[in-house]
């Protein structure tokens, strides 16, 4: 029962600390102003003691007990803070049209792209193929400059629901409820499409295509969406204080000017 309500992105070496010191003291005062009801004492600290517990396990379990701080945070937080210092704001977990695909690895992904000429090895380094990169950088063009949403609708699973939300800044795919979201930054989104297109000239199989389009991001020297020079810098989570102190933020390529990660090593 314990392991159905856990979520281990947002636990663990992944808790926000700022997200879970803020709902314990929003927790606080929510259990404080239950004392003070029109109510019988008794009452009163049997619905604090309630809340406190329910609240103090899901902020164990969960990370947080206020639906949706994972997505509230980070908007809380550019709202609050200046543009001269507020931090580029990401999702806790950026999407790929490979999330769920099923039964293809990452390894199989990145074998498939070898034998087909896609990528090479020098020495124990792995390169892009310059014919590819080319052809990938034109259908990556005509990707952005057409319906965005329309072209992720053909690659993503039948079922699945397609939207693009604040300002198309994100494609949001999803299965059927918010558990199931994928939020894809815009240059993501047009460098996945761009390569699952590419990719089928290349004979690379149906199944395996949207994992290797995935894997192709870690090549990318141009930011997809505005063409800016893509920066290796490490990754802060959530509200932008970076990951727990246990353990050290994620390295990634990242757009300055877009303010999105493009792939996360």
């Amino acid at each position: 029962m314990l392991e159905r309500l856990r979520k281990p992105e947002y636990t663990g070496e992944n808790r926000c600390w700022p997200c879970t010191a803020l709902n314990t003291l929003l927790l606080l005062l929510a259990c404080a102003g239950v004392t003070v009801l029109p109510i019988k004492r008794t009452r009163r600290l049997a619905a604090a003691s309630s809340l406190g517990f329910a609240g103090g396990t899901a902020i164990a379990l969960r990370g947080y007990f206020i639906p949706g701080t994972p997505r509230i945070a980070p908007r809380l937080r550019d709202s609050l803070l200046p543009d001269s210092v507020r931090p580029k704001r990401q999702p806790t977990e950026t999407g790929s049209l490979a999330s769920d695909s099923d039964g293809v690895s990452g390894e199989h992904a990145v074998e498939a792209l070898l034998d087909a000429g896609v990528i090479h090895t020098v020495g124990e380094t792995l390169h892009l193929d310059e014919p590819f990169r080319a052809e990938w950088r034109t259908e990556i063009e005509r990707v952005r400059d057409g319906n965005l949403g329309k072209a992720v609708r053909k690659i993503a699973p039948d079922a699945a629901d397609v939207e693009l939300v604040e300002d198309g800044d994100w494609v949001v795919i999803s299965a059927g409820g918010p558990e199931s979201e994928q939020w894809l930054p815009r240059p993501v989104a047009i460098a996945e499409v761009a390569g699952v297109r590419v990719l089928v000239e290349y004979g690379i199989e149906r199944d395996v295509r949207t994992q290797s389009a995935s894997a192709l991001r870690a090549f990318l020297h141009d930011c997809p969406d505005c063409d800016e020079p893509l920066e290796e810098t490490t990754a802060s989570r959530c509200c932008g204080s970076g990951t727990s102190p246990l353990s050290p933020p994620d390295e990634v390529l990242s757009c300055p000017a877009c303010r999105q990660y493009v792939f996360t090593f």
